[in-house]
């Protein structure tokens, strides 16, 4: 358990060090700073939901998630999380027969970096 600890923490020394050096891709100064505060907001309020996860399994899962996203970002230059494209049928009625069908697909197809933020947002 300690070296999940100290696992967690270099991640989340990383975040912070993406942060201070971050620059948006328009180098604009305004969408910098919006950027900026977006990491540290969404890095703080993400270690604070998952503080008290006591399960080595659950751990690694958001570890993995955030070492994916901070990939992701500088990757692509956007520290947004990226669009999910739904699978086939997808936006189908949600009323009808195929309702649990349509909701494990959705599951299914939803990226490691996106488990936490669609859990924020609700």
């Amino acid at each position: 358990m300690a070296s999940l600890r100290t696992e967690v923490l270099s991640v989340y020394r990383t975040i912070l060090r993406t942060a201070r050096t971050w620059k948006s891709l328009s180098a604009s100064q305004q969408e910098t700073q919006e950027e900026v505060k977006y990491i540290r907001e969404e890095a703080r309020t993400l270690f604070k939901k998952n503080k008290y996860l006591t399960d080595e399994e659950q751990i690694r899962q958001c570890i993995r998630e955030a070492e994916t996203r901070i990939e992701l970002a500088h990757h692509y230059g956007i520290p947004y999380p990226r669009p999910v494209n739904l699978p086939p049928m997808g936006l189908a009625d949600l009323r009808g027969k195929g309702k649990k069908l349509q909701e494990r697909l959705r599951h299914q197809a939803k990226p490691v970096y996106l488990h936490s933020h669609e859990e924020i947002e609700k």
